[in-house]
């Protein structure tokens, strides 16, 4: 899907380049280095729309949600203060808390202080190496919703998203191809992949930039 509100106005520029310059990621079980990777966990408070860090000590997965770089505690540098104080950023909160909320059934109460992982992903397609957004496969991230959002695609080919049943059958097809694109999943009743990304026709280097937000 796309949402227009989440791209108003000139600070998405701001936004996007702050995915300049991203560390490698120096956990990858499979020993590729196409990923660049920041991390963090914020609390939100609904009422007043707050943000706040989490204090942390790395990012855990179980080896049954990632199979290639679970079992392990991962760290990263965390996010920019900067991009969290973006409009941007704040809109993006305010927009999938309230969707969020929209689809929580009836007698179900809804968190007023939510917690929230952030992930910023750049994967490089070179001509020596292609990307891989998902190494560990078709899988979930063990949260209960997610937001898959495009920040830039530049040079590629490839990085078609598809959604699962629990039985790992194909419910839906679709590659995120303009800034703003997203997919919004609840984690808990689906499960996703993503194909490998290689460099365009007489291209030297490309890339996918993606922004996760994971509410636990």
């Amino acid at each position: 899907m796309r949402d227009d509100l989440l791209r108003a106005g000139d600070d998405w520029d701001k936004f996007s380049q702050f995915w300049e310059g991203l560390p490698l990621d120096p956990h990858m079980g499979d020993g590729g280095t196409y990923r660049r990777r920041k991390h963090s966990v914020v609390s939100y408070v609904v009422d007043d729309g707050t943000i706040r860090p989490v204090d942390q000590d790395g990012f855990l997965q179980s080896k049954e949600i990632n199979r290639l770089n679970g079992g392990i505690t991962r760290r990263f540098e965390p996010i920019e203060q900067a991009l969290l104080d973006t409009s941007v950023f704040r809109r993006m909160l305010a927009h999938f808390v309230a969707r969020i909320a929209e689809t929580t059934p009836d007698g179900e109460p809804v968190a007023p202080v939510r917690r929230i992982n952030l992930h910023q992903h750049r994967i490089v397609a070179t001509e020596k190496e292609l990307g891989n957004p998902t190494p560990e496969g078709i899988h979930r991230d063990g949260v209960a919703h997610i937001v898959m959002m495009l920040v830039a695609r530049k040079g590629i080919t490839g990085g078609v998203s598809t959604l699962y049943d629990n039985a790992e059958s194909p419910v839906l097809t679709h590659t995120l191809s303009k800034p703003g694109d997203y997919i919004f999943l609840d984690d808990r009743t689906g499960l996703h992949s993503v194909s490998p990304v290689r460099v365009a026709p007489s291209t030297m280097e490309g890339y996918r930039d993606m922004f996760f937000l994971e509410f636990c």
